[in-house]
This record gives C-alpha cells, sequence and structure tokens, in this order.
C-alpha cells in the first residue's frame, strides 16, 4: 500500500482536524501518517520514503505559513528520494484567495523533490482566525478526498 504522509502546522486546532479527516477518508486506499511539523523534522519524514504528501497551510497575514514553507525549504535539503505526488490545502478567515495560489504554487515549484502537484486544492474559510470552518467545509473535504483518491493513483 502505497505511503501518504500529511502534515499540518495547526495554531487554532482547524487544519489538524481537516487534516485528520482527510486521513480517515484515504486511510482505506492509502498508509497515512499524519503529524505536526513540531512532533516531526524533515529527515524523519524523508525517511519514510513516502510516495505522496499533503500539506496544510494556514494562510497568515497575507502570505503562506513561514514556517510549513521553511519546514518544505529543509525537506528539500535532505530528501534523497522525489516524493510522486503532492497536494494541499488551505485554512483562512479571509476572503480571497488568488493571491495564495500563486504563491503556494510558486513554492512547491521551487522544490525540486516534488515529482508532480495536484492541480486542485482545498480552500476552507474559517468564521474567525480561530474558527470553526464555515458551513459548507465537511462537503468540500468530501470532494477533495476524492479528487485525491484519483490524483494518488
Amino acid at each position: 500500500m502505497k505511503k501518504i504522509w500529511i502534515i499540518h502546522n495547526s495554531l487554532h486546532g482547524n487544519s489538524e482536524k481537516i487534516s485528520k479527516q482527510l486521513a480517515e477518508g484515504l486511510k482505506d486506499s492509502y498508509e497515512i501518517s499524519l503529524d505536526s511539523i513540531k512532533n516531526i523534522n524533515p529527515e524523519e519524514l524523508a525517511k519514510d520514503e513516502p510516495y505522496g504528501l499533503i500539506i496544510a497551510v494556514r494562510i497568515v497575514a497575507f502570505s503562506s505559513d513561514k514556517e510549513m514553507l521553511k519546514f518544505f525549504n529543509n525537506l528539500n535539503n535532505v530528501i534523497t528520494k522525489s516524493i510522486s505526488k503532492v497536494a494541499y490545502f488551505s485554512t483562512h478567515a479571509l476572503g480571497w484567495k488568488k493571491f495564495f495560489i500563486r504563491g503556494m504554487k510558486k513554492a512547491l515549484e521551487k522544490v525540486g523533490c516534488i515529482e508532480e502537484v495536484c492541480p486542485e486544492y482545498l480552500e476552507i474559510r474559517l468564521q474567525g482566525a480561530e474558527g470553526p470552518a464555515r458551513e459548507g467545509a465537511d462537503e468540500k473535504i468530501t470532494e477533495f478526498i476524492s479528487t485525491l483518491k484519483e490524483f494518488m493513483k
């Protein structure tokens, strides 16, 4: 069974909750590991040689989570076997997304250890900075799980 890591850097628990929902939805098709970047380091993840990686990115002050980007850059420095499939999702309380999409795609394009990035992403808008997710999030998550199952083949 293909190994997929789901990593997050949740502040108020929203990214972690969504990561767990994704893990639950994918566990019948893939071997899933899920953790916070506070608990693992890039070397540990690289040793596991995952087939896929799903990244939870918080949008903070109109940009992607700097800690997650640093983690990813460090992963790029230590990984020896490329990650075949990478997908991402975001949580935010703002009414914009195009700026984030361009920034996240640019960041992932700079990472040499990625073979393919999922063309679709999941965006969950929160009711406020601390959440919870706005109505309709569960349906979006369910749709994204289907997208991931197809993409990760």
